[in-house]
């Protein structure tokens, strides 16, 4: 089993109460690998969802460095230079400044993760079972919406926020809509009738689907309103829904690597009176446009998302040295303004020709300065 040594020096990787450093780990594990995490971290260091890190599987902590590093791979955020100075296979520098333009490296964005609470070991088998649910909704959205009230995100354009979603769809969906306010009011609704053409809403600030159930809830659906999380765009939500076969209606594709294709593995829509139109272009989808489109949707995640595709596009980096990029609410919050079509994250690293956008990039500088 190949060896993941971790050590971590500041606090970012803690961020977001833990989740960031157990979804790093956790796809590390997932993808077969070791982890030697370096006992460093305290307690209340790791928030809510960092001390589920410690219990996976293949997890150890230690105070030693592997007596043999030279295949194993050394994941870090500053770098030891005690322990960077010896020979690894690979030594993997974790970011989190999506909004700069790298134009001279090519870093990889790590795929965002289904939420903690849903990532336990057994996820890829109830994936797979989910994907085999029989569909009853045609769109499905549960979410909060109390202080979904900030847009930070203006490039390349303004995303409609919740709170207007749901106020738009309140007063133009009519009779195309079906409001549900809990979890058994969800059951009778499905239990009574397919609702293959209406959008079933729950009640944003009331109905909470149990986190046991969330992901075979999100399975009896065909499409899944992806609005945008709290304080940037991207949402586990989105994330889960692709998992298990829902198709995202979604206004931040772009923040995907390689982006989401409208009509392809996703509906794209920009301001309000533009979210109708595309529900109710759904409502009305022929059934083997649908499956096709499910079909391209569970492909992406697997070929794109997986921590599997995430491990081997970090293995298959040139040379020893490679940079993962984490998004993170507290990147958009500091950073928000410098996002642009230079950002690595628009830009993207899957999306460029064979020649690679860095190799044109460099080739292109090394000619200005008479050295090609």
């Amino acid at each position: 089993m190949p060896i993941v040594f971790a050590k971590f020096m500041h606090q970012e990787i803690l961020g977001e109460w833990g989740r960031l450093l157990f979804s790093l780990l956790d796809a590390f594990v997932k993808a077969g690998y070791e982890i030697k995490l370096f006992d460093n971290l305290t307690p209340k260091d790791l928030g809510k969802y960092g001390p589920l890190a410690l219990s996976l599987p293949n997890l150890a902590l230690t105070r030693t460095v592997p007596a043999d590093t030279a295949e194993s791979i050394y994941l870090f955020d500053a770098e030891d230079k005690t322990i960077g100075n010896r020979v690894w296979r690979k030594k993997v520098k974790v970011r989190f400044d999506v909004f700069s333009p790298y134009w001279f490296s090519e870093p990889i964005i790590m795929p965002y993760p289904v939420h903690p609470v849903h990532a336990g070991a057994d996820l890829q088998n109830r994936l797979q079972a989910c994907r085999t649910i029989q569909k009853k909704m045609r769109i499905f959205f549960s979410g909060e919406t109390a202080g979904y009230v900030t847009n930070r995100i203006h490039y390349p354009n303004n995303k409609l926020l919740r709170t207007e979603a749901i106020g738009i769809i309140t007063k133009q969906m009519g009779e195309k809509r079906s409001l549900v306010t809990d979890e058994a009011g969800l059951d009778h609704l499905l239990a009574t009738r397919a609702h293959t053409n209406t959008f079933v809403l729950g009640e944003t600030n009331e109905f909470r689907v149990d986190n046991r159930n969330w992901l075979s809830t999100l399975a009896k659906a065909e499409f899944f309103l992806c609005l945008p999380g709290y304080v940037m765009p991207m949402c586990h939500n989105a994330v889960e829904a692709m998992a298990v076969g829902a198709i995202p209606i979604i206004n931040y594709a772009e923040w995907f690597d390689p982006s989401l294709e409208h009509l392809k593995n996703c509906i794209v829509f920009d301001g309000g009176n533009d979210l109708v139109a595309k529900l109710n272009m759904v409502l009305e989808m022929p059934d083997d446009q649908i499956e096709k489109m499910r079909r391209n949707v569970i492909a992406y995640y697997d070929n794109y998302m997986s921590p599997a595709r995430f491990c081997r596009r970090i293995e298959s980096t040139e040379g020893r040295n490679a940079v993962v990029l984490l998004i993170t609410d507290a990147n958009v919050t500091k950073r928000s303004a410098k996002l642009n079509r230079h950002s690595v994250l628009i830009r993207g690293t899957s999306t460029v020709h064979a020649e690679g956008f860095v190799g044109h990039v460099r080739r292109a500088a090394q000619r200005m300065m008479g050295m090609a």
